[in-house]
């Protein structure tokens, strides 16, 4: 197999097991577990996301191969998820909880910047890559969904765990990018954010993914409150996915030609439209237009990261650049505004997604800065 091929199938399988993780919620309720008792648990285990991916991304720099750590993290990740089904007390699960979370955390920066590195070296084409993990995700929601309402939660953490394991057994076959061991430095991840065009990257991915938060967590409450169906519902998010693979699959001409700031511009001013149309509560033929701006809120946005964490971080601390990329610029921003978002949508219901609009369209004022980082050489980024 290519190795396209091989990144692509290991994507497949870990984007399959993250979407399948969503429905761990009722599997948690089913088994007596309060409202605020599963918010503690995934709370958990997303914060230790945040803290333990870096960490992950030192190591694979450190000895230069992201492989072996692939393998450990999806192996550790699979045996974690399987073992939710040993107990019910909440204190073992949120310690199950928070273990997986470390182990997960490895997985997904890990994967993206092997991806990257190989693009750069011309053994892949990233955006067809990344394209099959967006499909993998759509497929598997779809698929559980129907599964688990015909057997029962019971199935969740069997599921995400043979997603974990099959990525585990496709790790060990992966290909390893030309990368050397990187010299260990105790502030090695501190030091990237010496580099403008990195820390930029980051504070636009925070802005912008972050505020895809009440998306998340309250789009689909908000839209069955006006009227639309669990069906309806669930096309509209495939529908935003579908056009999001659409960009990955066919979208690299017009990648190349907008460049970092171009994309944070398309995706800062999308947002403003997306967020503030969906919060006027519109009829479906317009929020099913709406949707297909996740191509540019989401998918521009991760594409300009992207572009520069290749271009403008030194090949021996892509790892570590990714890892803290998914912590500062998603895991984090996340979780924060979804505690933000939950508060003023109990409050003031859909206007929840104004001040989601709000905090993406200010990654507009760092479109600019933006520009004149990226348009140095990268040894000037440097």
């Amino acid at each position: 197999m290519s190795a396209a091929a091989r990144v692509a199938a290991f994507l497949g399988t870990y984007f399959a097991a993250n979407a399948i993780n969503a429905f761990m919620p009722l599997w948690f309720a089913d088994r007596g577990l309060s409202a605020a008792a599963i918010g503690q648990v995934l709370g958990a285990a997303s914060l230790l996301r945040v803290l333990a991916g870096p960490g992950w991304g030192t190591i694979a720099d450190r000895i230069g191969q992201r492989r072996p750590v692939l393998v450990f993290a999806a192996f550790a990740a699979a045996g974690l998820t399987a073992s939710y089904a040993t107990t019910t007390s909440f204190l073992p699960l949120l310690f199950i909880a928070a273990a997986q979370g470390v182990a997960a955390s490895a997985i997904n920066p890990l994967a993206d910047s092997l991806a990257l590195s190989l693009a750069r070296e011309g053994r892949l084409v990233y955006g067809p890559v990344r394209a099959v993990g967006s499909a993998a995700f759509m497929v598997a929601t779809a698929a559980a969904g129907w599964l688990l309402n015909r057997v029962g939660s019971w199935l969740a953490p069997w599921l995400v765990s043979a997603g974990y394991a099959a990525s585990a057994i496709l790790a060990p076959f992966l290909p390893e990018a030309a990368t050397p061991p990187a010299a260990p430095h105790a502030f090695a991840g501190l030091r990237l954010f010496r580099n403008p065009a990195f820390r930029l990257a980051v504070g636009c991915t925070a802005l912008i993914q972050g505020a895809h938060a009440a998306y998340y967590g309250f789009a689909a409450l908000f839209w069955r409150s006006q009227g639309f169906s669990d069906t309806t519902i669930g096309l509209l998010i495939a529908e935003g996915i579908v056009a999001e693979i659409l960009l990955f699959a066919r979208g690299r001409r017009l990648i190349e030609r907008l460049g970092p700031a171009g994309l944070t511009a398309c995706a800062a001013g999308a947002s403003v439209l997306r967020w503030t149309v969906t919060a006027l509560a519109p009829p479906l033929p317009v929020l099913a237009v709406v949707q297909l701006l996740h191509a540019a809120t989401f998918a521009m946005q991760h594409w300009s990261a992207m572009l520069v964490l290749s271009r403008f971080v030194p090949a021996e601390r892509a790892a570590t650049a990714q890892a803290l990329h998914a912590a500062l610029g998603y895991g984090a921003p996340t979780g924060l505004l979804m505690l933000v978002s939950g508060w003023l949508y109990a409050r003031h219901g859909g206007l929840a997604f104004l001040a989601m609009a709000a905090v993406a369209g200010s990654a507009a004022l760092l479109v600019g800065p933006l520009f004149r980082a990226t348009t140095r050489s990268p040894a000037q980024a440097v």
